[in-house]
């Protein structure tokens, strides 16, 4: 989970972990890119616009690394499109919208395995 409001990381953290995932936050890209290095995980959920990396730079360093674990975008500021990513919410988005893409996004990556 990737945001650089931590409010809002936290109350995603919690709901997903209530959910039965382990959830790994950062607030940044950059820590987002050295998180999935040492661990990558079943799917990201990846906030567009933060300081720094924006979304769309750790998507694209994501992939040229060979990463092909799903993404899930979410953005307040703007429609986001789905180009390389697996789904994308805008903000704000309900708890219940963002479980079922992350529960599909995991199905997805595991059947791929």
């Amino acid at each position: 989970m990737v945001d650089d409001a931590a409010e809002l990381r936290e109350l995603l953290h919690d709901y997903l972990a209530g959910q039965g995932y382990d959830v790994v936050t950062a607030a940044t890209g950059a820590d987002a890119l050295d998180a999935v290095t040492r661990n990558e995980p079943d799917v990201i959920v990846l906030d567009m616009w933060m300081p720094g990396l924006s979304g769309l730079e750790v998507l694209g360093a994501l992939r040229r690394a060979g990463s092909t674990v799903p993404v899930i975008a979410i953005s307040g500021s703007c429609p986001v499109g789905r180009d390389g990513f697996f789904a994308a919410l805008q903000k704000p988005f309900t708890l219940r919208d963002l479980a079922r893409l992350v529960a599909a996004a995991v199905a997805d990556r595991r059947q791929q395995a």
